[in-house]
């Protein structure tokens, strides 16, 4: 009888940790094939993208990436006889508006300020204006009151 008994209890017990569910895994990780269409996978996969204006000894050099709307990258200007600054972007392309945040390297100094390019189909067209200091970053006084120098256009190249 004591062993019935004891069998009885170890087939319960056994039984009880078999019947428990496994822990869910996270679903937000996981994604089912044939649930999302092409477009909206190559959507969320960053892109990667650089461009090159050089004219003589002078060079401004942009690579990005992009994910939705966020950029992201390096940003080089070389100009002769005055200071190269190297650093890099972060920022938003809303249309055909590239704002972003440039930190950069100048003269053995960080420094911030904006930057803000349109694109122009297969270009990048730099920015110029009035700047201020805000808060230890120079921004543009007016945005609306910027000039696009399209001699310095930044066009599309294979990135290295």
């Amino acid at each position: 009888m004591k062993n019935s008994v004891k069998f009885c209890l170890t087939a319960l017990t056994l039984l009880s940790f078999s019947c428990k569910e496994k822990p869910k895994e996270k679903e937000e990780n996981i994604i089912e094939l044939g649930k999302l269409n092409k477009e909206t996978i190559l959507d969320q996969v960053p892109t990667a993208e650089c461009y090159l204006f050089v004219q003589g000894k002078d060079s401004i050099k942009l690579s990005i990436e992009k994910s939705e709307d966020v950029v992201t990258g390096s940003l080089a200007y070389k100009f002769y006889e005055k200071d190269k600054s190297f650093g890099t972007i972060n920022g938003k392309l809303n249309g055909d508006i590239l704002k972003a945040d440039y930190t950069f390297q100048a003269e053995g100094t960080t420094s911030t300020r904006e930057v803000i390019f349109m694109k122009d189909g297969d270009k990048f067209i730099p920015g110029y204006g009035e700047t201020i200091d805000k808060d230890g970053k120079f921004v543009f006084k007016d945005n609306t009151k910027l000039d696009f120098n399209t001699t310095q256009a930044l066009i599309k190249v294979d990135c290295e």
